[in-house]
Order: C-alpha cells, then sequence, then structure tokens
C-alpha cells in the first residue's frame, strides 16, 4: 500500500517537471541561428553552455589606390581637360568711364586668348583737370615702378576735363591758352613714366559727341591730347571716323566689328554701348598684336633641348636633299645657286584701271608709211569694209 501511494507521487513529479520545462522553453530567449532543437531545450531547462569565443573582426580593408594620372597632367594647358593656360601678356588700362569701357572691351576681344590678361585700372568721374580727385600722374608712376608686370598700356580720358582749373591762386577757363599749357603737361606726365619703363603706351582718342558744343570741345580736346602723348613717346590711336556719318558727326548707328549696323552709342549721346566698346577695342587690336609679336621670340628653334634640335637639323639637311638643294656651302669657285622660286605671284588688282608699263598714258601708233589704204580705214579708222556682190555684207536689192 505504502509502496503503491510513492510509485502515484514520483510520476506527479514527474509531470510536474515536464510541464515546468515546457513553461521554461516557451518564456526563454529566442534561439539563435546557430542553436535550436533539443540542445536549445536542454541548455534553458539545466542551465546555458559556456559562451564562445567571439569571432575576430574581419581586418580593415585598406582604400584602393588611384592607379591613373589626372588628366590635367598629361593634356597640353588649355585644352579640354587640361591645366589652364597662364597669362604672358598684361594689358593695362587707365582712364575715365570710357577707359572702363575700353578695358571691357578688350577683355570681351581677348576671351579666347586666356594668356592675354586685361586689367582696368580705370576710375570713374576721373580726369586730369581734378587732380585733388584723384592724381593720375602719380597713379601712372606708382604703375610703372611698381611690382606687378605691365606689357602694354591703353589711356583714355578726357570727357570729366572740359571745366575750370586751378593754377595756384587763379582759376582758367576751358581751353583758354594756359588751360591747355597745363593740360598738355599733365597728358605727358601720365605717358612719361612709362615710357621711361619701356612700356608701350596706346593713348585712345574720344568719339563724336550728340551736342554740337561738346563736340566742339571735344575736337580741341582730342588735338592736344594727339600732340602732347605722341610728344611723350604714345601712340595716338584715332577713332572718331569709326563713330561718325559720312560728314564726321556723330552717329549713335553704325557697323560692328561684324558688319552688321548696330547701336554704338548710349542713350546719354557720349558712352558706348557694348557693341561700341567692342568695336573701340578693335582699333587697338593691331598695335597690342604688334608689340605682342616684337616681345616673341623670334627662333622657337633656338629654344628647343639640343637633342630636338639636332633632330630638327636632320629632318632639314634631309628636306634638302629630296629638293635637290645643296646641303652645305658652295665650293669655291662654284657658280651661285640660283635664286628661290617665289611660292607666288605679285599681288594685281583685279579692279584697277589698267596702265601701261611704268604708269604712261597710252599713245596712238604711228601709222607705217607702207601700210595700204585698206588697211588703215579698215583696222585703224573702222569703217566697214566695201560689199562685195553675192557676200553675206551685200544688202543691195534687187539682187543681181
Amino acid at each position: 500500500m505504502k509502496r503503491a501511494f510513492e510509485g502515484r507521487k514520483f510520476a506527479r513529479l514527474a509531470r510536474l517537471a515536464v510541464v515546468a520545462a515546457a513553461c521554461i522553453a516557451l518564456d526563454g530567449p529566442p534561439a539563435t541561428a546557430q542553436g535550436g532543437g533539443l540542445g536549445d531545450f536542454l541548455s534553458h531547462l539545466f542551465g546555458a553552455p559556456a559562451a564562445a569565443p567571439p569571432t575576430p573582426a574581419a581586418p580593415a580593408r585598406r582604400p584602393h589606390k588611384r592607379d591613373f594620372v589626372p588628366a590635367t597632367t598629361t593634356r597640353a594647358p588649355g585644352t579640354p581637360g587640361g591645366a589652364p593656360v597662364q597669362a604672358d601678356f598684361f594689358i593695362d588700362v587707365l582712364g575715365d568711364s570710357f577707359g572702363v569701357l575700353a578695358a571691357g572691351g578688350l577683355t570681351q576681344a581677348f576671351a579666347d586668348k586666356p594668356d592675354v590678361a586685361v586689367a582696368d585700372k580705370s576710375r570713374d568721374a576721373s580726369g586730369l583737370v581734378r587732380s585733388d580727385y584723384y592724381d593720375w600722374p602719380k597713379t601712372a608712376r606708382d604703375l610703372a615702378t611698381g611690382k606687378d608686370h605691365i606689357d602694354f598700356v591703353v589711356i583714355m580720358m578726357g570727357v570729366n576735363d572740359l571745366q575750370q582749373m586751378r593754377d595756384g591762386a587763379e582759376t582758367l577757363e576751358p581751353l583758354s591758352d594756359r588751360w591747355r599749357e597745363l593740360y598738355g603737361r599733365r597728358v605727358e606726365a601720365v605717358v612719361a613714366p612709362f615710357v621711361a619703363a619701356h612700356i608701350p603706351v596706346a593713348w585712345v582718342g574720344l568719339p563724336p559727341m550728340r551736342l554740337d558744343r561738346l563736340n566742339a570741345e571735344v575736337v580741341k580736346l582730342n588735338e592736344i591730347d594727339r600732340e602732347r602723348a605722341e610728344k611723350a613717346g604714345a601712340k595716338y590711336v584715332d577713332i572718331w571716323n569709326a563713330f561718325a556719318d559720312e560728314d564726321g558727326q556723330y552717329d549713335a548707328y553704325g557697323p560692328d566689328v561684324d558688319g552688321q549696323n548696330v547701336k554704338l552709342r548710349e542713350a546719354d549721346g557720349v558712352l558706348l554701348t557694348k557693341a561700341g566698346a567692342r568695336k573701340l577695342a578693335s582699333f587697338l587690336d593691331a598695335e597690342i598684336r604688334r608689340v605682342r609679336d616684337k616681345n616673341k621670340p623670334q627662333n622657337d628653334l633656338a629654344m628647343l633641348p639640343p637633342d630636338i634640335e639636332q633632330e630638327a637639323g636632320d629632318i632639314n639637311a634631309q628636306i634638302r636633299r629630296e629638293m635637290g638643294a645643296p646641303e652645305g656651302p658652295p665650293a669655291p669657285g662654284a657658280p651661285p645657286p640660283e635664286p628661290p622660286k617665289p611660292e607666288a605671284g605679285p599681288i594685281l588688282s583685279l579692279t584697277a584701271r589698267p596702265t601701261s608699263p611704268g604708269g604712261t598714258l597710252a599713245e596712238r601708233e604711228a601709222t607705217p608709211a607702207d601700210e595700204p589704204v585698206a588697211v588703215v580705214r579698215v583696222l585703224r579708222l573702222g569703217e566697214p569694209v566695201d560689199p562685195r556682190a553675192g557676200r553675206a555684207d551685200d544688202f543691195s536689192w534687187p539682187r543681181l
């Protein structure tokens, strides 16, 4: 009896243990991807095994080293993807509001030439009369002796100078004799420092104005600028006819650099439009180009490395051999070589009137004494030939 009671008690405890184990399994943490099944159940029932050692972290990945050279180091400067071209020709523009316009026109003209730099040093509302407002002779001295490199100087001013000038305690009227003398000295004082520093200077004259009174004064002012600027060593650039009509007077419209008829002057009748400023710059292009080409080395071969120079000499010798030209100096006593034939003949005008050799007027040739009378009458005097019966020029009627 007692033994049967203990057996039932043991079976009851076993059932309770199984139920408790199931509850613990349901309330415990979820199984990981590495475990699961009976092993996890027993681990929750009888205790978790010892933690596995942590997996070592993967070594940090080194950044990939670039195995190419940037395009800016392999392509020629100025080409797409290449390094920017460094300017080697520097232009300084001095003046008043017209100087500002000249600088803008030159910047537009050399937009496709990154090796040319245009620096606008102009000062609006300035001039040579009011040195108390802005002292241009002093500015010119500072620029000519400064550290900034200058290859060319453009000066355009004077539209603000048609006013009274102070000479000590005396007030001078515009364009009076004393006024003209002092103003001319100041023109020379602006040009002289650059000429002394061997910097070419171009002084640009003013264009015609719409007001007749102002226009007459500008004409006299341009005369002073031309005389004194050229005396000081500058090149005077006259743009009057480029902005005038057929009578030499003010015209707001005219051809631009492309030959199209556009508006060149602003509504105030004084300043230039953007197209006018670009046209102004075209009159400076020839002088700037001349100075720029003069500063460039004349013999590019002299600047090549010795090995390239030798190769160029060999190529030239090969070309001479192929053309049959002598490679070295002529032997003593040998006849002089024939002069090279020109690639093209003289330039002849297709529209000019023909002239006789030497430009003399053509004369009637003398009639030889033994020339038949019929030849003289027909070929020289242009008279018709006597018709012959039955010939095509015989118009007699009725026909015989």
